[in-house]
C-alpha cells in the first residue's frame, strides 16, 4: 500500500478569506505570491506538508498580538507560486531556501521571523541552517525533525492509530488512481482519510477532514521536497550556530513524536519547548488557550 508522507493537513476551509494585501517576488519562470495582513513587523507564515496552501495557517496568525504583520506564504509549487511545470529542476529544498531569501530581501528585512508548522518547520530549519544569521526569531508547531530520523516512527505512529474505517478508506484511495481517478485527487482524498490519526480528539479530527479544501495539497510538489531531503538532510551543524529566540510547541499526542521537538531543542542553543497534553498535530484546534499561552509568553516584551 502506498503510504503518503506529509506532515501537515490543510485543515479550513478558508477559501472565502478576505485578504488585505497581495506581494509577489519575481522568481525564475513565476511569482512567488504572498499574502499580508495586519501592521508591524512582519511574521512569515509557512504552511506544512511540504506542499499544503498557506490558507489553514491563518488560524495560526490569529494568535499572534497586535503588532505584528503576518506574511502568509505561497511556497513554490503551492497556491498561485507555480513554475510552469514541477519537476527536480524547479521544485528542491536549495530553491526553496533561495525563495525564503528572496523573500526576505523584498520584505526588507535585515532577520526574518517565521512560524512555521509540520513539514514547514523541517524546511524553515533547512533555511536557518543555511543562513543562521539572516534568522530573527522562530516559532516552530509540530515541526519535522533536524534531521529525518524522526520518519522512522512518525508513519507507524499515525498507523496505530487509524480505525478500520480509516483504512478501508485509505485503502479505497491508495487504489484510486489504478481506476483512473487523478494523481492529485486521490492524494487530497488520502489526506481527508489520515486526518482523524493526527488528533487526540477524534470527532475535532473527524470535523476537520469534512473542511479540507478541494486541491489543498500538491502531492507533486510534496513528492519532489521529500526526494530531495532522503539524499542527505541535517540541519544540526547550522542549527547550532543560531543565535535567536527559539519556541517549539509540541502537543504530547501528536505522532510526530515529543522525541522530535527534543532533539529540536538539543540542537538550537537557548531554544525552548512548550509540551501541551491532550493535544495531536494542531494545537491551536485542540488546545488554544495553552497555545495562545504559550505564543504569548514567548512574545511578551522583555525589559
Amino acid at each position: 500500500m502506498k503510504r503518503l508522507f506529509c506532515l501537515a493537513l490543510a485543515l479550513s476551509s478558508l477559501c472565502l478569506v478576505a485578504w488585505a494585501e497581495d506581494g509577489r517576488v519575481p522568481r525564475e519562470g513565476f511569482d512567488l505570491h504572498y499574502r499580508t495582513e495586519g501592521t508591524g513587523t512582519p511574521v512569515v507564515m509557512v504552511s506544512g506538508g511540504p506542499g499544503f496552501d498557506v490558507d489553514y495557517m491563518k488560524e495560526v496568525g490569529a494568535f499572534l498580538p497586535s503588532g505584528y504583520q503576518q506574511v502568509y506564504l505561497e511556497q513554490r509549487g503551492t497556491g498561485r507560486s507555480m513554475p510552469a511545470t514541477l519537476t527536480e529542476k524547479t521544485v528542491s529544498v536549495k530553491l526553496w531556501i533561495e525563495d525564503m531569501e528572496a523573500l526576505r530581501v523584498a520584505l526588507k528585512q535585515e532577520k526574518l521571523f517565521l512560524v512555521a508548522h509540520s513539514g514547514g518547520g523541517l524546511l524553515t530549519q533547512a533555511y536557518a541552517a543555511a543562513h543562521p544569521d539572516r534568522v530573527g526569531q522562530l516559532i516552530l508547531i509540530g515541526p519535522g525533525g533536524p534531521t529525518l530520523e524522526f520518519a522512522s516512527w512518525f508513519l507507524d505512529n499515525l498507523a496505530a492509530r487509524q480505525r478500520p474505517e480509516d483504512l478501508r478508506l485509505i485503502a479505497y484511495w491508495d487504489a484510486a488512481e489504478k481506476r483512473g481517478v487523478d494523481h492529485e485527487k486521490a492524494a487530497n482524498e488520502r489526506v481527508r482519510a489520515t486526518t482523524p490519526a493526527y488528533f487526540f480528539d477524534r470527532a475535532k479530527g473527524l470535523a476537520k477532514a469534512a473542511a479540507v479544501p478541494e486541491g489543498a495539497f500538491h502531492a507533486r510538489t510534496n513528492e519532489l521536497l521529500f526526494g530531495d531531503l532522503a539524499k542527505g538532510y541535517d540541519a544540526r551543524p547550522g542549527l547550532r550556530q543560531l543565535k535567536c529566540p527559539v519556541l517549539i510547541i509540541q502537543g504530547h499526542q501528536d505522532p510526530i513524536g515529543d522525541l522530535t521537538a527534543l532533539q529540536i531543542r538539543d540542537t538550537i542553543p537557548g531554544s525552548k519547548i512548550a509540551f501541551l497534553n491532550q493535544c495531536g498535530h494542531y494545537p491551536w484546534t485542540e488546545q488554544p488557550e495553552a497555545f495562545k499561552k504559550a505564543m504569548g509568553e514567548f512574545l511578551k516584551p522583555t525589559g
